[in-house]
Formats: C-alpha cells, sequence, structure tokens
C-alpha cells in the first residue's frame, strides 16, 4: 500500500505561491476602481432613499449595472 502525499503537498504548495502572487492585487485596488466603487456606493445611498420597495429594488440593479459597465470601461 503507498501513500501518495507528493501531489498534494506541489497542489498546496502550488496554492499558496498563486495567492501570495496575486494578493497585492486584491489588497490594494486601483485608482480606476476605486472610483467605481465610490460611484457605486454614492448611488446606493441615493436609491436607498427612495420610497418604496421595488423603486429601490430598481435602482440599486441599476447602479449594480452601472458598476459592472465602469469596471469593464476602465480596466478593458
Amino acid at each position: 500500500m503507498t501513500i501518495r502525499t507528493t501531489n498534494r503537498a506541489r497542489k498546496a504548495g502550488a496554492g499558496l505561491l498563486s495567492a501570495i502572487v496575486l494578493a497585492p492585487s486584491f489588497l490594494a485596488p486601483s485608482a480606476a476602481r476605486a472610483d467605481c466603487l465610490l460611484d457605486y456606493v454614492a448611488c446606493v445611498e441615493a436609491a436607498s432613499d427612495l420610497g418604496t420597495f421595488p423603486r429601490r429594488s430598481f435602482a440599486g440593479i441599476v447602479c449594480y449595472t452601472n458598476l459592472i459597465q465602469c469596471l469593464q470601461r476602465r480596466l478593458y
């Protein structure tokens, strides 16, 4: 009976290495993403002041789609 631990250790090491390499990009958002997020926050705050649930919900969906479009414009 053979227990294979080298593949698991190798996969864990590769995952850890990937996390270390990608972590800085997630920790420090770029100025482009920060602007989009600030606009999104302002939009959601304005949407929360609307009178009825359907109006707030629709405005929230519009805010979300605007955020996605902003991110796509800035990142591509």
